[in-house]
């Protein structure tokens, strides 16, 4: 899957307050799947970390959570990035899914 497939399937799920990125490292890391950078409203997947594209998509599916809690009315107030209300925001973004 490209970005640009990847973004489709995520605006299929739920539309964001805010226009998002979303880019493939063409990189493996031992240390994440992928991140979302704030700042620039980018969701960075570390695509060479996947076997297939089911768990492609669920780590997606994870870092637009985080796009959306920091986009909305109640965006996280501590570097702490999974609150009760982040999981909450998952879980019905996979409920869609």
């Amino acid at each position: 899957m490209n970005s640009d497939q990847i973004k489709e399937r995520l605006l299929q799920i739920a539309e964001p307050q805010e226009e998002f990125s979303v880019v493939l490292s063409g990189k493996a890391s031992k240390k994440a799947n992928g991140l979302y950078k704030p700042e620039e409203r980018e969701i960075v997947l570390h695509n060479k970390n996947f076997s297939n594209d089911n768990l492609l998509i669920y780590t997606a599916i994870h870092e637009y959570a985080h796009h959306l809690h920091f986009c909305s009315s109640d965006p996280p107030k501590s570097a702490r990035s999974h609150t009760r209300r982040f999981w909450s925001i998952l879980h019905s973004l996979l409920g869609k899914a």
